[in-house]
């Protein structure tokens, strides 16, 4: 699978500009990395009940005066939204809150942390077990199709910002969104590269 003209993703190995490096190692690099995002956006939550007793108490419409603890609850992480919904769409919540008040959000974040802990154990001691990674290829596919659906629910609110005057903080923002939305979709291709190996490799051996 070529992306980019620059990206070439196979079974065993992913080549970047012609660099060639291990998908096992890829997918523990990019587990690591929606791991901490997930576990620093399950944060948000615990950090909001113990503060305010509230599942997700997020207002992105904050000021330059603002707290740290009030910045920290104001951008959802998890889907790399550091103001950007706020500054293009003109919410003043976390998309999340206006869909459920955040307790979907909250069990994903549980969900998807479990999942990639698990994946990361697989990766590393349990390589021949393959079906341990379902958790993992459903969650992060399922991750990558929703930021996909957010994308394009909001790309003529998108460009039309980006069309215009771009400051420092909405470069800033922009920027990353569209780096984790990135990561997000390489990750789940390269995974799933990584688990039909591993599953060509021991389990129709095993049939064979």
């Amino acid at each position: 699978m070529r992306l980019c003209w620059i990206v070439l993703i196979e079974e065993v190995h992913t080549s970047v500009c012609g660099l060639r490096l291990p998908n096992r190692l890829l997918c523990l690099l990019l587990g690591v990395f929606q791991l901490s995002i997930a576990a620093l956006s399950l944060l948000q939550h615990i950090f909001s009940w113990h503060r305010h007793r509230h599942v997700f108490f997020c207002h992105s419409n904050i000021t330059s005066s603002a707290t740290t603890a009030e910045t920290f609850l104001a951008y959802d992480i998890v889907i790399f939204d550091f103001g950007l919904m706020h500054r293009v769409l003109g919410t003043s919540e976390c998309v999340a809150n206006y869909l459920d008040g955040g307790y979907m959000r909250a069990l994903w974040c549980i969900q998807h942390s479990s999942a990639l802990m698990l994946m990361i154990f697989t990766l590393y001691f349990f390589r021949r077990f393959v079906w341990l990674l379902w958790p993992s290829l459903l969650m992060q596919s399922s991750y990558a199709l929703g930021m996909a659906v957010l994308t394009m629910a909001t790309a003529p609110k998108l460009l039309e910002a980006m069309s215009g005057t771009v400051d420092r903080g909405l470069g800033i923002a922009f920027t990353a969104y569209i780096g984790g939305l990135s990561a997000n979709w390489l990750f789940t291709f390269i995974l799933w590269h990584y688990y039909w190996g591993m599953e060509s490799k021991y389990v129709h051996r095993h049939e064979t």
